[in-house]
């Protein structure tokens, strides 16, 4: 018997900010800590998919319902 499943795949994106500092090493210190002029970009870039076994996969506590990506709880 076939079964409709919700696959959760774990993906890498990274966040980008902005910060004047003296260094890289004060700029990567000081977006570490979120000090008040760091600005958050509001961007995320792609990178990369994570190995299959990183991922999540559960039944879908629907299954009569038709094909959604709506939400599924932890």
């Amino acid at each position: 018997m076939r079964k409709k499943y919700i696959v959760e795949v774990a993906e890498v994106h990274y966040r980008l900010y902005s910060v004047v500092a003296e260094n890289k090493k004060q700029a990567k210190a000081l977006v570490n800590e979120r000090t008040p002029e760091v600005v958050d970009c509001q961007t995320l870039e792609y990178s990369h998919e994570l190995r299959q076994s990183m991922w999540n996969v559960q039944e879908d506590p629907e299954p009569e319902t038709p094909s959604t990506c709506g939400e599924t709880g932890p």
